[in-house]
Order: C-alpha cells, then structure tokens, then sequence
C-alpha cells in the first residue's frame, strides 16, 4: 500500500506539472501572438489551430491530473494529517482552474477564435488582454498546487 501511495502521488505531481508547463507555454508563446495585430493575428491563429488546439490537451490532461490527485488523496486520507491537507489543497486549486477555465476563458475563447474578422477588434484586443491576465492567475494556481503536491510527497508518512 505504501508503494501504491507513492506512485499515485508521483503520477499526480507529474500530470499537474504537465499542466503546468503547457500553461507557461500558453503564456508566453501563445498568447501574445494572439494580443499582435489583432484581428489579423486571430485569423492566423484559427487557421493554425485548423487540426487541433490546446483546448485538445487540456481536455486530457486536466481530468487524469484531478483523477490522480483525487485517487492520491483517499489513499493518503489515512495517515499524516499534514499530507492529507496538503494533497486536498492540490486537489481543490486543480478544480479550481478548471472552473476558471470554463467560466471565464472559454466565453473568451469563443469571442476570439469564432469569427474573429467579423468581431470589433476593440472587443477582441479586450478580450486577448483578459485571457491572457487569466492564464497566468491559472498557471500560478497550478504553481501552487504542484508545490502542494511537493510538499506532500516530501511530507513524512504516519507508520503504516
């Protein structure tokens, strides 16, 4: 059972880790070639994305990343308190983004990538700004759940 723990906690950090890092990704690659020239810069952007988007990712790897979170918390709800709370907090931020994510990005998304000649630029520059300043409230929240998890794993164990 040990062992068990320790590998689903591992897969955990590893997962959000990866939503971690396509989050900096979006931030700092992505995002502000969709904010350049806008509407030119969203049309080539749609036209890019014609095959696949990051929405394609993260559809993926934010449930298995809250799945193993979750699956690593009720094997470690026994045990060291501190852990406990520490894998529940990871657990309750990775929620928490993606809340964010379809309350406040996709309306977003939706205006910026739709039919975004036929959009106001003005509305599509506001848009682009706010989704961007977004993403980095969720890549911080995911930076604070991986040091949650962290945190947990280096967290001592109570004697099985």
């Amino acid at each position: 059972m040990p062992l068990l723990r320790d590998l689903s906690l591992g897969a955990a950090i590893i997962l959000v880790g990866m939503l971690l890092g396509a989050g900096v990704y979006e931030s700092v690659v992505m995002a502000p070639n969709y904010a350049a020239a806008v509407p030119e810069s969203l049309g080539d952007a749609k036209q890019f994305m014609r095959v696949t988007n990051p929405g394609n990712y993260f559809r993926v790897v934010a449930p298995l990343a809250q799945i193993a979170l979750l699956i690593t918390l009720v094997l470690n709800w026994r045990g060291a308190r501190e852990r406990r709370w520490w894998l529940l907090g990871a657990f309750v931020l990775a929620i928490a983004v993606d809340v964010i994510t379809f309350t406040y990005h996709y309306p977003r998304n939706a205006i910026l990538f739709t039919d975004p000649t036929n959009t106001p630029p003005a509305a599509l520059a506001v848009a682009a700004t706010e989704w961007i300043y977004g993403n980095l409230v969720r890549v911080c929240m995911l930076f604070v759940a991986m040091v949650c998890g962290v945190k947990a794993a280096l967290t001592r164990r109570a004697a099985d």
